[in-house]
């Protein structure tokens, strides 16, 4: 398991990199339309365009990493004040309910992904096929799955462990 994910994270971290490659193209680009503009240079045509696609990609490629390292909010509140077998279970419940929805968002995106390729849509002013941005996110969704059924997995080991300890 702790190969698995020690690869795992590797691979997270490669990705989360992306994000970070594209938060830089991001700013880049409106810094220099900004530029552009201040000095009556005209507007970057599709600027706008390229910021949103751009900001799919920060989002969705920054999604593995954060659940990786559980850099998520927490409820701990009530959590904290269970019993441990009783947390335990409680974290049970919510990978599983995070891996359903997880699953269900990759599977539609991917859907997406296939009608935007058959049915040829673009971008407005660029004209960039958005399937390839549809594709990207669900591959990003499916990574996330598998450090949800690997952070799934350690949570009911934890569960049966303390079972067989009583």
């Amino acid at each position: 398991m702790k190969r698995f994910e020690n690869v795992l994270r590797s691979i997270t971290e490669k990705v989360s990199y992306a994000a970070m490659v594209a938060l830089v193209g991001c700013t880049s680009l409106v810094v220099a339309h900004v530029v552009r503009r201040a000095f009556g240079l005209g507007l970057i045509t599709g600027t706008n365009e390229v910021v949103t696609l751009l900001a799919g990609c920060i989002l969705s490629l920054g999604i593995p990493y954060l659940t990786f390292v559980k850099g998520h909010v927490a409820v701990g509140i009530l959590v904290d004040r269970l019993a441990p077998r009783k947390q335990a279970g409680f974290v049970v419940i919510v990978y599983a309910i995070s891996l359903a929805v997880t699953i269900f968002a990759t599977w539609a995106m991917v859907e997406l992904g296939l009608r935007n390729q058959e049915w040829g849509w673009h971008s407005g002013v660029l004209e960039v096929p958005l399937f390839y941005f549809n594709y990207m996110i669900a591959g990003s969704l499916a990574l996330t799955c598998v450090v949800l059924i690997k952070d799934l997995a350690k949570a009911v080991i934890t569960i049966v462990k303390k079972d067989e300890a009583t």
